[in-house]
């Protein structure tokens, strides 16, 4: 994807796309040691992701229920975490029923660790363009300040 800088120039690096895959590879690593060695110390994860995204595999009455976007919680109960490159598939309980998700790295909006004060959230992607908020500043979208990635006591 080529990107305009404003001054009809072509962007040939995609820097906002390279830096989401570089944070979603934070993810994969923390989860996949999760699923080898399950969750130490005090550490759970909010992962909100949108159920819209293509090759995402949760049951129809989850989709009813959330139907843009849904928010999961990795704590004390969850199964048969496996983590591939690109996908996370896990077994929670939603009132009492097990039911299996399978999410695409490239669907997750957020991913917090209350624990650690971690917080990671992506823009949203379809069919490879990002989906920008209108309302912001051009400039300021160009600027990635690792800061706003990690909340402060």
């Amino acid at each position: 994807m080529n990107s305009d800088n404003g001054n009809n120039e072509k962007l040939l690096i995609n820097y906002k796309k390279l830096t989401s895959k570089a944070m979603k590879n934070v993810i994969y690593e923390v989860l996949k040691e999760v699923s080898e060695k399950g969750l130490p110390g005090k550490h759970h994860f909010y992962i909100t992701f949108d159920t819209t995204y293509k090759n995402i595999e949760i049951p129809n009455k989850l989709i009813k229920e959330y139907p843009q976007e849904m928010t999961i919680v990795i704590e004390k109960s969850f199964w048969d975490l496996e983590v591939t490159k690109k996908n996370i598939v896990i077994v929670l309980s939603f009132n009492e029923i097990k039911n299996k998700l399978k999410i695409s790295f490239d669907s997750i909006t957020s991913f917090t660790d209350p624990h650690a004060n971690f917080i990671l959230q992506f823009p949203k992607f379809k069919s490879g363009k990002i989906l920008l908020d209108k309302t912001k500043n051009k400039n300021s979208s160009k600027i990635i300040n690792i800061l706003d990635f990690k909340k402060d006591n």
